[in-house]
């Protein structure tokens, strides 16, 4: 039976009586791993009690309990003290005094009783002077037996951190304290924690392989950090100031038990801890002891079995096989754990420490024993040029790679051919955990396709009927989901680069209201007749605005039933687009060639009626003139040039020939001009130089921009003299009746319409009865660059020559001799006059 008394005032509540039982059972709970933890250094003490006084180990017990009393020092204390065998404090009592009282009253007893007594140099006092320990190096050491005893108590990280956080009393209490275990990856999992905020905790729960964070470097370098947070050390670790790193004192050390780094400790001080070599030794002694209770609490953890004996020979730790074997040989990739190999230092290559059945396969078909393979002799070339290295920032940094489309060639590498290889590695303590896969031929023609899809903006899909939704094909998902494509439309977990199932409502909303009726039609009857599809629609929802184009076939069973419906979907909007511009496109130049045709014959009829008839030639006195421009229909264009002879009052004859520098209607409109400006200042008799600079002048006046070759001949029968002026054009050449020809000579100023004030001088010369004056215009238009056999002149000899190869009574000929000698491409005018004089 229990007692069951009433409260005063009334029975308690059940949830207040429940709350108070709880904590009293904390209470207890506690004060039960206090003792426990206090237990070791009260043994400890007793011992040394029992060797000293020669006692038994109950009455040590009492002498320890009596010395507690009469000192006012708590029991653990007082047998840490003793244990220590040190000196505490001047200003505290005097425990090891009393001690020593206490053997002076043992040995006069023994001296009563008749017994030789034990030296009293026993007693450590003068001893410990001798040695030179002070009082605070015994009490840093007393504390340590004390720590030490509680750290071997602890069974659990968190009271490890407890001990190391509140305990000491021969130097400052940390502020913080965290313990982290080493992970595969070369990360650190918080285990342990003492005045660490609880969001504080669970942001450092993983750190990371970060040069910048103090403990990573303590671990990795296998050093311990003292940091002050104004020492210029402590500049280069950008988290110092933040928590769990805030403070004036920071330690951080690797935990260490035999030759491997289990994790790291982390200890903070607020107000700094005291300057002192002694000091800081006796803290990080404490290091050896954590990390034996933290190794002995990793117990049979997964972490614990990674190292065995089998490395004892090499003095290197080697991987167990007890675990990763069956995890290797139950992956369908090829997979092996790699060892570094190092040379004078240099990693120089990768030691196959295991590799599974698929693994072995590869480098027994590379000619490469699989108990004897390394990295390089697998790889040669592959292994040497980007695995080697890759691998290497692996251990050093911890994190994964992930390495895709790599090459292997058969003449480099020694693989039976030509391999494309994705390799995944990952650090596992300080080896490499390496899984690649070997393309196949239909992976390389899927990854082809896929590539071929995008290329083309074409999506296929396969809807078997007795599914709710069709199978997709990585880019119709990208089609009905423009510049996103995330793993939350791939279903079962599969990648971006799988299928995936769209719903049938988001197809049919993809499609224009207005188009809806006639593609569901067609799925009908594709459906339920076996009908081909084909449908181009437009788009709406995600895709509005687009032009898709549908084609489907059916899949028949043995029945002849349809089972499923497969095609594609294809983009066509930017044909579209393309096709619409190609259309305007083409009606623009219809409407350009409509256009042109009409200056063309405009422009034609206009030179027809510029040039000179037959008749109107007959009529002159003391000449025959003959003129031609070359044949529109030869050279496809209008060109601005023509010819004129008129005669004058007075019976002279004025001779034009003229060049624009344009084509078409425009050239001849203002050719126009310019024939009947010269024939309005030739009746007024006035004479070719002054003809050129009056025309000169209304041509940059009126039609700026424009300029024309121009050159005015007047020939008098009376004298048989002829007055002739050049604008930009070439000079005139005489053939005697002989036919041996002459350029004449005279100055040739510039085109027309190219300088306003440009003055215009003529050139006189005496003709022959039986003489011929060739007046032409080689072709090239006003301001442009002559050929380079003109400059050469060679051009100009030919038709100086002319009357040496052909008659000049010929004028077909003639022409046709000019064209030749001047090298005259088809698309450019010749305009020729030549004059005969009677």
């Amino acid at each position: 039976m229990v007692d069951r008394a009433p409260a005063e005032g009334g029975s308690a509540e059940p949830a207040e009586a429940l709350a108070a039982l709880v904590a009293k059972l904390r209470a207890e709970l506690t004060g039960v791993r206090t003792a426990m933890r206090n237990r070791a250094v009260i043994e400890q003490a007793k011992g040394v009690l029992v060797q000293r006084l020669g006692i038994t180990p109950d009455q040590g017990f009492d002498q320890l309990v009596r010395l507690s009393q009469r000192t006012n020092i708590k029991l653990i204390e007082v047998a840490a003290a003793i244990v220590g065998t040190t000196s505490p404090d001047p200003n505290a009592p005097d425990v090891v005094n009393l001690i020593d009282d206490e053997l002076r009253q043992h040995v006069a007893r023994r001296r009563a009783e008749g017994k030789k007594p034990e030296k009293p140099d026993t007693v450590p006092q003068n001893a410990r002077r001798r040695a030179g320990r002070t009082p605070e190096v015994e009490a840093l050491q007393s504390q340590h037996q004390l720590l030490s005893a509680r750290i071997a108590a602890a069974r659990t990280y968190d009271e490890i951190c407890d001990v190391l956080g509140t305990a000491p009393t021969a130097w400052p209490a940390p502020t913080s304290v965290m313990l982290t275990l080493l992970d595969p990856d070369g990360a650190q999992r918080a285990v342990g924690a003492c005045g660490v905020p609880g969001e504080v905790r669970s942001r450092w729960s993983r750190i990371p392989p970060d040069p910048g964070v103090p403990l990573v470097v303590a671990v990795q370098d296998v050093e311990t950090l003292w940091l002050r947070a104004r020492s210029e050390p402590a500049r280069r670790f950008p988290v110092l100031g933040q928590p769990p790193f805030s403070g004036e004192t920071l330690l951080a050390s690797p935990l260490i038990c035999g030759e491997r780094v289990i994790g790291g400790i982390l200890l903070t001080w607020t107000d700094g801890l005291p300057d002192g070599e002694e000091l800081r030794r006796y803290v990080a002694a404490l290091l050896e002891p954590v990390a034996r209770q933290v190794d002995a609490l990793i117990g049979d953890d997964l972490a614990s079995a990674w190292f065995d004996v089998a490395g004892e020979e090499s003095g290197q730790a080697a991987p167990a096989q007890v675990w990763l074997p069956t995890v290797m040989d139950s992956l369908h990739n090829p997979a092996a754990l790699l060892a570094p190999v190092q040379q004078d230092g240099q990693l120089v290559d990768f030691r196959v420490e295991y590799a599974n059945g698929l693994a072995r396969q590869i480098f027994s078909g590379a000619r490469v024993d699989p108990d004897e393979a390394t990295l390089l002799a697998a790889y040669p070339a592959l292994g040497s040029s980007t695995l080697l290295p890759e691998f290497a920032r692996v251990l050093q940094d911890g994190q994964p790679r992930r390495l895709d489309g790599l090459r292997a060639d058969p003449r480099t590498d020694g693989v039976p051919g030509p391999q494309t290889l994705s390799v995944h590695a990952v650090r596992l303590w300080d080896r490499v955990f390496a899984v690649w896969r070997v393309a196949t031929e239909a992976d390389l023609l899927y990854d082809q396709l896929l590539q071929a899809e995008r290329i083309a903006g074409i999506g296929s899909f396969c809807w078997e009927l007795r599914d709710p939704e069709p199978r997709c094909s990585p880019e119709l998902v990208r089609l009905f989901h423009p510049g996103q494509v995330t793993r939350s439309q791939i279903t079962s977990g599969q990648g971006e680069g799988d299928a995936a199932r769209l719903p049938v409502e988001e197809l049919t909303a993809a499609v224009h209201p207005d188009d809806l009726l006639a593609v569901q039609d067609a799925v009908r009857r594709t459906i339920m007749d076996g009908k081909q599809l084909l449908a181009e629609v437009r788009g709406a929802g995600r895709v509005n605005g687009r032009r898709l184009r549908l084609r489907a076939e059916p899949i028949f069973d043995d029945t002849g039933n349809v089972t499923a419906v497969r095609g594609t979907v294809q983009d066509v909007t930017d044909e579209r687009a393309t096709e619409a511009r190609l259309r305007r496109a083409e009606e623009a130049l219809a409407a350009q060639r409509h256009r042109l045709a009409g200056d063309r014959r405009a422009a034609e009829a206009l030179q027809r009626a510029l040039l000179p008839t037959g008749p109107e030639l007959a009529h002159l006195e003391g000449v025959r003139v003959r003129g031609r421009c070359r044949s529109t229909e030869r050279v496809g264009t209008v060109d601005g040039d023509w010819y004129d002879a008129t005669p004058v009052p007075g019976g002279d004859t004025i001779l034009v020939l003229g060049d624009v520098d344009e084509r078409g209607l425009s050239s001849m409109t203002t050719a126009a001009r310019l024939r009947y400006a010269v024939r309005a200042y030739a009746t007024l008799d006035t004479a070719p130089g002054d003809i050129l600079t009056a025309v000169n002048e209304m041509l940059c006046a009126m039609e700026a921009g424009h300029t024309a070759r121009l050159v005015v001949a007047q020939y008098s029968p009376a004298t048989r003299e002829l007055r002739w002026a050049a604008a930009g054009q070439v000079a005139p050449v005489r053939y005697d009746p002989g036919g041996r020809g002459t350029v004449l000579s005279g100055p040739l100023g510039l085109p027309l319409g190219e300088v306003a004030e440009m003055r215009y001088t003529d050139t006189v010369v005496s003709l022959e009865p039986g003489d011929r004056v060739l007046f032409y215009a080689d072709g090239q238009k006003a301001g442009g660059r002559p050929r380079a056999d003109r400059r050469r002149g060679g051009g100009l000899d030919l038709v100086r020559r002319a009357g040496e190869t052909i008659d000049l009574t010929d004028f077909d000929a003639v022409v046709a001799h000019l064209v030749t000698s001047l090298n005259t491409p088809d698309d450019e005018d010749v305009c020729a006059l030549l004059v005969h004089v009677s």
